[in-house]
């Protein structure tokens, strides 16, 4: 079943669509990519930033919207680090597991604060290492996995916690979060300022400006083709302004 929303969520774009998952009537779990929900706002933005407690911000924000939409938890983030190799590394934060745990423990607080259940995408790889900087700092959310296999070989690793599949949860019920939050967050300034501290020196020999492309050879990568991101950009490619984000590869 597909849904059209219209919402500040992907700002700039007209109608949001996206296929919820349904356990039952009334609870609803969102699973889509960060992009589609905060435009070109994507993990890796978040992991080369030169400020990554804006994700804490992000995750609200786009809570808020999500509850006032009805959406009671979201799948986000990762259990995995980049790697050179990875087919989609926007899905990814850093290749440090100790920075992706850092997010992913801001990002759950702020979906925390705006009344949605932040539920960590476990499917795929994981890093054996961004669970066990999750498990020493306490930070055991729910995990999103494909089967209880890989439930157990999480609980093996020391997380504790409910574990979630597509057909529900595999031990305990689903948790709904009863409040909101009322904080004014600007939506399209936070988008703003998220991108403009995520230009990143991608190779200091390069030449020319890349986007959404950290395996370029271009000596700029940003992650929006919004035209005053380019204009910055172009300072940072002729050494008119520093950095703003950090290569995390």
């Amino acid at each position: 079943m597909f849904f059209l929303v219209l919402s500040s969520l992907c700002l700039g774009w007209t109608v949001l669509d996206y296929k919820p998952i349904l356990y039952k009537e009334g609870y609803v779990i969102l699973d889509v990519p960060l992009q589609r929900l905060m435009r070109d706002v994507s993990d890796l933005a978040l992991g080369v930033n030169g400020n990554i407690n804006l994700a804490k911000d992000v995750a609200e924000a786009v809570g808020q919207e999500m509850k006032n939409m009805g959406i009671d938890a979201i799948v986000f983030g990762t259990l995995d680090t980049l790697s050179r190799d990875d087919e989609d590394p926007l899905k990814r934060f850093s290749t440090s597991p100790y920075i992706t745990a850092r997010i992913i423990q801001l990002m759950a607080e702020g979906f925390s604060d705006a009344g949605i259940l932040p539920i960590i995408d476990g499917r795929g790889k994981i890093d054996k290492n961004v669970v066990k900087a999750l498990v020493e700092s306490k930070a055991t959310y729910p995990v999103f996995v494909e089967n209880s296999s890989k439930a157990d070989a999480l609980r093996a690793l020391g997380y504790q916690g409910i574990f979630y599949t597509k057909s529900g949860p595999i031990n305990g019920k689903e948790i709904s979060l009863e409040w909101k939050s009322f904080k004014k967050i600007d939506f399209e300034s936070l988008r703003k300022e998220v991108l403009e501290k995520a230009i990143v020196i991608l190779n200091p020999f390069g030449k020319g400006i890349s986007v959404n492309d950290p395996k370029a050879n271009s000596k700029v990568l940003i992650f929006s083709a919004d035209e005053w991101l380019y204009e910055m950009a172009r300072k940072v490619e002729k050494g008119d302004m520093p950095p703003t984000g950090r290569k995390v590869w």
